[in-house]
């Protein structure tokens, strides 16, 4: 750092001593100003965005290669001298950040920026009076005028407009803003502009007079006149920078410790709420003798505890794909030392490990905010690899692969009900609704396609007709699930059979919504996820079967809890989407709809941004634990099998939760970050949403599971 600071000094130096000699009169540079200032400050260990002075502080160089006409009057210079290390008198003056907008503007020559609400800093302006090149008007009213008083009267000119521009954004800010000011601060805000401009007008009529009829008191008293109205415009600019601040960058810090406590009292009870669940089932956890299932307890803690402290960073916000991607891979890793040391699963080991492998690297351009105006993105990956992209071969797969992907998922529906005798009638309105849905899906993608010339059929409602069936299928079979709910009665006692089929039931019912708002993507990340809740569910028995567990065991560990988690958030940046507000896919809102209608278009878009990320995972939650169970039907074996399920709610809703704890931490702590309002706040927002929306789910699963 100091070699470079050197360097750029010797930048400077060079570039001075070609002012100097260029700014003689009649020179190239006789009348240009000179000034150089840094975007921010860093602390000594490199840190340059947060809120300390050295990061928020920096340096500013003005120098102007002509004598400026007249001195600064005291009460308008806030320097501060003192000795530097040659024992010579330095003096320093300072700038709000604020102020530099419109002090550069004044000095241009240009308007002031609108939504400014900076005051034009008297030392710089004058400073750069030097340069001024026009001829003085003011003196030939009063002969007696010092070139002091004629900069005085041109700055209040300056600050009459400045004033004038902030008055006006305040009062378009104040109607127009849902927030804005009280009527109290706006009257007091308008008595004191009032007042200054009463003060410019009687002085702006003197000055119209023609010399004779100029009062001789209002030149020789005309530097007291001049400080009082500078003073004027001062206390109402000054009045408005006050007020800006307390409204928008002052935090209550009272009510974000408030809130901050309420987390810490939800992880405390989900972690109640997870050992009472062990003492009503008589589960224990492993304990440290126990070295092989200890080990995946303890790396679980530690998995979630990285995820939840990356978010710290401004930098693994940004590239918190990737961070999940490399979490559940490593986890992947463990379950892979398990196979092969069991030597069992090693097939679904592989599977998982590279099911995430492939993740990763085909969606390498979505996992990151930044990435998305890269470069990368548009090199065309075929082109790289040295393939004809232009072979017909390469349009026909995007418009086939979604296709025969839907064909799976409906074979996977149909096998996965296909030995079960209860509830018929979900088989004959479940199966045959959702894969009707997959029909008119592949329907919809092939009036859509570039294959097939139907541009008729997608002219007017044409095109909105087929989602607005599927959307109508899916409500139908979730008002079904719900009626089914409170009316039927099971006439088995077979209660792992039953949550089988309501699980099942619920998921085929979301999914035909859920895909026709991803896109053709949707049914890959359909198969994706159901490869890798699977190769999760089973890797978990592989623990169960080494210890030959019961059911008085605690069978459902964190870790695949854990990875079911990571999986979910992973989906979520697979799909496109990012923390951020220009991360929403506002396209999938109007899939099947032309006009605007905000609860329609609200509950799409929620859909679609936490379908595969929220809604998917949380309902498709049990089977992590119905299928560790042999059928039987025993009220004992139901008992235990309900309490574990509330066990993997409490577990994900406390992950959930913690990763929401951290983020509160983080946003605190970043408040004066430079990326507050970027990146943090709108991080902090989707967390806050995504726990609502997951506690919430959480509850709906239960009733419909457990009760």
């Amino acid at each position: 750092m100091i070699e470079k600071l050197e360097q750029y000094n010797g930048i400077l130096e060079k570039v001075i001593e070609v002012l100097k000699n260029q700014s003689g009169p009649g020179g190239l540079h006789e009348n240009t100003f000179l000034l150089v200032m840094g975007d921010h400050g860093q602390t000594i260990n490199g840190d340059h965005g947060g809120g300390t002075a050295e990061e928020v502080e920096t340096s500013i160089f003005a120098m102007s290669l002509k004598k400026p006409s007249a001195s600064l009057p005291s009460e308008l210079d806030t320097s501060f001298c003192k000795l530097d290390l040659d024992r010579k008198k330095i003096c320093v003056s300072s700038i709000q950040q604020l102020d530099f907008a419109v002090t550069m503007s004044a000095l241009l020559g240009i308007p002031f920026p609108f939504g400014s609400i900076g005051r034009v800093n008297p030392e710089l302006y004058a400073l750069g009076a030097g340069t001024w090149n026009q001829p003085s008007t003011s003196s030939a009213k009063c002969k007696n005028w010092s070139k002091l008083e004629e900069w005085m009267q041109n700055y209040i000119n300056v600050l009459c407009i400045n004033s004038w521009q902030v008055k006006r954004y305040i009062d378009v800010y104040s109607t127009s803003s849902v927030i804005g000011f009280s009527s109290e601060d706006l009257l007091h805000l308008t008595d004191l502009y009032a007042q200054a401009q009463d003060n410019w007008l009687q002085s702006v009529k003197n000055l119209l007079l023609s010399p004779n009829e100029i009062p001789k008191e209002s030149c020789d008293n005309s530097l007291p006149i001049f400080q009082a109205q500078i003073k004027a415009y001062f206390d109402f600019l000054a009045s408005v920078a006050e007020l800006a601040r307390s409204k928008w960058t002052e935090f209550d810090l009272k009510m974000m410790g408030v809130g901050f406590g309420i987390m810490l009292i939800s992880l405390f009870f989900h972690l109640v709420a997870i050992r009472r669940i062990n003492k009503l089932c008589q589960i224990s956890y492993p304990s440290l003798g126990d070295y092989e299932i200890s080990l995946g307890f303890i790396f679980a803690l530690f998995v979630v505890a990285i995820r939840a402290c990356s978010v710290l960073s401004n930098s693994y916000i940004l590239e918190e794909g990737i961070v999940a991607n490399f979490l559940l891979a490593t986890t992947a890793i463990l379950n892979l030392r398990h196979s092969i040391m069991k030597r069992k699963m090693l097939i679904e080991a592989v599977a998982f490990l590279l099911l995430i492998s492939v993740l990763r690297f085909t969606i390498e351009p979505g996992l990151s905010k930044q990435a998305v105006s890269s470069v990368f993105v548009n090199l065309n990956p075929l082109r790289v690899l040295g393939i004809d992209d232009s072979h017909p071969v390469w349009i026909y797969i995007p418009e086939i692969v979604p296709v025969i992907a839907l064909i799976l998922l409906a074979y996977l529906l149909y096998k996965s009900t296909g030995g079960n005798s209860c509830w018929r009638v979900f088989k004959y309105f479940f199966i045959t609704g959702t894969i009707l849905s997959y029909i008119l899906i592949t329907v919809h993608w092939a009036l859509e396609s570039n294959m097939l010339a139907l541009p008729l059929l997608l002219e007017g409602n044409g095109k909105n007709f087929i989602p607005r069936i599927i959307y109508a299928i899916g409500f139908g079979l979730l008002a079904l699930l719900a009626f089914t709910q409170l009316f039927k009665q099971e006439k088995t006692l077979d209660y792992k059979e039953i949550v089988v089929i309501k699980t099942v039931a619920m998921l085929s019912a979301w999914s035909s919504t859920v895909i026709i708002l991803l896109g053709r993507q949707g049914p890959l990340i359909a198969l994706a996820s159901i490869i890798g809740g699977g190769c999760i569910t089973m890797l978990q028995n592989l623990e169960l079967e080494a210890k030959d567990v019961t059911d008085g065991v605690l069978t459902t560990h964190p870790l695949p809890v854990t990875q079911w988690s990571l999986l979910a958030v992973y989906l979520f940046f697979y799909t496109g989407h990012w923390c951020a507000f220009d991360g929403l896919r506002y396209g999938a809102a109007f899939i099947g709809f032309d006009e605007f209608n905000l609860i329609r278009q609200a509950i799409l878009l929620t859909i679609d941004t936490f379908g595969v990320s929220h809604i998917l995972p949380i309902f498709g939650l049990p089977f992590l634990v119905i299928l560790q169970h042999p059928y039987g039907q025993t009220n004992q074996r139901k008992g235990i099998l309900s309490m574990k399920l509330s066990q993997v709610f409490s577990m994900y809703g406390l992950i959930t939760a913690l990763t929401a704890t951290f983020t509160i931490i983080c946003v605190t702590i970043q408040r004066r970050h430079l990326m507050v309002w970027g990146l943090f706040a709108p991080k902090f927002v989707f967390d806050v949403v995504g726990l609502i929306l997951t506690d919430l789910l959480i509850c709906f699963a239960s009733v419909y599971y457990i009760c």
